[in-house]
């Protein structure tokens, strides 16, 4: 059915029937008030995506009567009309925006898929630990083809007091978002990080000096004997059952001070130490295989170094006379 204009006195007028139907507008062609048998009402415009007779028609909701005016449904209408007159089809788009994944679904995706798959399980947990802490919470329910280089500078530019965090956040999502590509679920190309300069990062490699050795070994032995003094907090109800202050000591194992001792000795990480096992230890070329790393043949014109992450190959370290007295030690206390 067919009307002159559009108006709130129009609308207000319309009342529902067994089946829906529509009153379009006589002085914009396309525009029209969509009447439901519920009796629910909403703005409306019709085009054709295409050109000719044989282009498939569209219709694409404006918003519901009552929540905007019929001028301001009016305006929508012609936007809507003038992009279709550019090439555009606005209700596929909706379509297409509906059915698109938010970040958060693409980040599972490229966890479970990619990550988890591909990665040592400790770096798969830093990575799902900085996807959900600190990208989710500010991005996560957005579409992810939506997301902008703005958007991701703001998110990298809030943490600039952990730089290092900062930079390894923006490294892992420029990764999710070249994994989306590669996996066609994204444009090909499409990455929002791209541009975005990383903060400086200074090293941090640092030795300890004589003093801070002879401290720590002091500590150790304290800790080995005696035992090291803790604190309770006397405000908590289970403060009343904690030992009294005098005998408030913990003692370290032999496992535990071995531990702390080949961190020093060898330099190398936390991890690779408490998850060393005897079958990675070769006495007899005094070795510590500690850790597979990532190698990657490069080109010999390469101005980078010659490996790069690639390829999965044992890390060793070198056992001084120290750590194989140490390692020999703790082998004979070791269970047969």
């Amino acid at each position: 059915m067919a009307t002159s204009q559009i108006t709130k006195r129009l609308i207000d007028g319309l009342k529902p029937r067994l089946d829906e139907y529509f009153v379009w507008d006589g002085s914009l062609s396309g525009f029209g008030v969509r009447v439901q048998s519920t009796g629910a009402m909403s703005y409306v415009v019709k085009y054709r995506a295409g050109n000719g007779r044989g282009a498939p028609t569209r219709r694409l909701t404006l918003a519901k009567a009552g929540t905007i005016t019929p001028d301001e449904a009016r305006t929508l209408a012609k936007k809507a009309l003038g992009s279709v007159a550019h090439g555009a089809d606005p209700a596929a788009q909706r379509a297409a925006d509906k059915r698109a994944s938010t970040l958060a679904e693409l980040a599972e995706q490229f966890l479970t898929e990619h990550v988890e798959a591909k990665r040592s399980a400790s770096s798969a947990k830093s990575y799902r630990d900085l996807l959900e802490r600190l990208a989710m919470p500010e991005l996560g329910k957005r579409k992810a083809e939506k997301i902008t280089t703005a958007e991701i500078q703001r998110l990298h530019s809030k943490h600039s007091r952990s730089p290092y965090q900062a930079n390894r956040l923006l490294r892992v999502l420029s990764s999710l978002f070249s994994f989306a590509a590669k996996a066609h679920v994204m444009p090909i190309g499409f990455n929002p990080c791209r541009g975005i300069e990383h903060f400086p990062e200074e090293g941090r490699e640092r030795y300890l000096t004589t003093s801070e050795l002879a401290q720590i070994g002091e500590a150790m032995r304290e800790a080995e004997t005696v035992g090291l003094p803790y604190t309770v907090d006397e405000t908590q109800p289970k403060a009343k059952h904690a030992p009294k202050e005098g005998n408030r000591r913990t003692v370290i194992g032999p496992h535990a001070a071995a531990a702390l001792r080949l961190l020093i000795f060898t330099g190398a990480r936390l991890r690779e130490i408490l998850h060393l096992k005897w079958e990675h230890v070769d006495f007899e070329r005094g070795l510590c295989c500690c850790r597979l790393v990532k190698l990657e043949k490069r080109p010999s014109c390469s101005t980078r170094p010659r490996w790069q992450s690639s390829t999965l190959c044992h890390a060793s370290v070198a056992m001084s006379s120290p750590v194989r007295r140490l390692a020999a030690r703790m082998r004979n206390r070791a269970p047969t």
